[in-house]
């Protein structure tokens, strides 16, 4: 094998490796997930009824958001706690944010969308019978 060859091998891993974040000692990191995060709504009246989690991971405790009027702020401050399920009746994208309860700053977020059912379009064999494409 080439010189060439090798060295471009053994460059490969260190390059791959540049576009990683690199995580720091006693650097906290927060997550927060919705799942599902897609949801079809209902052709009729247009609304999604879903159930849905949140997940999260912090260190301190948190509050939540999202953009229901039904739905105000609300805080978890047990520790142990990460999940919680809630059922869910829109007809728009929903926008959770996760922020720390004391600094009120955003920690992290999630969308949940909101996608309406439709039909599967069919398409025509031959657009006209005399057509000879």
């Amino acid at each position: 094998m080439p010189l060439k060859t090798c060295r471009r091998l053994l460059l490969l891993p260190l390059i791959s490796l540049l576009g990683l974040p690199a995580a720091k000692a006693g650097d906290t990191s927060n997550s927060f997930e919705v799942t599902p995060s897609l949801c079809l709504s209902d052709k009729e009246s247009g609304r999604c009824d879903i159930r849905i989690t949140l997940t999260w991971y912090a260190e301190n405790p948190v509050c939540f958001e999202v953009d229901l009027p039904d739905l105000p702020r609300w805080c978890i401050r047990d520790d142990s706690q990460d999940s919680l399920t809630l059922d869910i009746s829109t007809d728009k994208d929903l926008h959770f944010v996760m922020r720390d309860e004391k600094s009120n700053q955003p920690l992290a977020d999630a969308v949940l969308k909101v996608k309406p059912l439709s039909e599967p379009q069919t398409r025509r064999r031959f657009r006209n019978p005399w057509s000879i494409f």
